[in-house]
């Protein structure tokens, strides 16, 4: 699952930096817009977190496997906003109770996935047992279910199912939270332009 978000709507601004521009020169302006650009594709990963962070009660280490830059270069004035996650990260990050190993609560593990929703029990679309905390095989713990199972020669030999919540990423999948980000990469770079030639204008003049 992955959302890309381009660096668009920065034309305008440029347009008019345009003479402070071409005061730099060719290589030195590229240079300057690459920079700005950048800069503002990192102030959209921030905010990519932070809804993602505002909409999921998930630490935000967990809520993206990757929010990467795809870098502008002077030589290529595009820059764009990659976020990718797992389809699922495991409930037991969304402030699931109790938490501790080997947990196996009468009622069941409850969790809170949304911040604006209430606290709910951990259960499986598939059935199964009420929901308990279990080891996962590559370490760490997880919220199970158990389901019963037989194998081909009718012996019991049960199957476990850790429960997932949703990818934090999926706050994003809207067009409106998509375009939100878009505009606060634009907010960001004019000032971001102003900046890089700023600095670039004394050294140009030989100061």
């Amino acid at each position: 699952m992955s959302i890309e978000i381009n660096a668009e709507g920065v034309d305008r601004a440029i347009a008019q930096m345009r003479g402070a521009l071409d005061a730099l020169g060719g290589k030195r302006g590229e240079r300057a817009i690459a920079n700005a650009l950048n800069q503002s594709l990192a102030q959209g990963r921030k905010e990519a977190a932070r809804q993602a962070r505002r909409a999921y009660t998930a630490p935000i280490k967990k809520l993206f496997d990757n929010i990467n830059i795809q870098r502008a270069r002077a030589s290529k004035l595009e820059g764009q906003l990659e976020l990718s996650g797992k389809p699922g990260v495991s409930l037991i990050h969304f402030k699931a109770q109790p938490n501790t190993p080997a947990t196996h609560p009468k009622s069941g593990v409850t969790v809170q996935v949304k911040r604006k929703e209430s606290r709910s029990p951990a259960v499986s679309k598939h059935g199964g047992s009420k929901s308990f905390i279990g080891k996962k095989k590559q370490g760490g713990y997880g919220v199970f279910v158990r389901h019963l199972a037989f194998d081909k020669d009718g012996n019991r030999k049960d199957k476990f199912e850790m429960l997932l919540g949703p990818s934090p990423i999926q706050a994003l999948q809207r067009r409106d939270a998509q375009a939100h980000v878009a505009e606060k990469v634009r907010e960001a770079f004019m000032p971001r332009l102003n900046e890089q030639i700023d600095r670039a204008l004394p050294a140009l003049a030989g100061k």
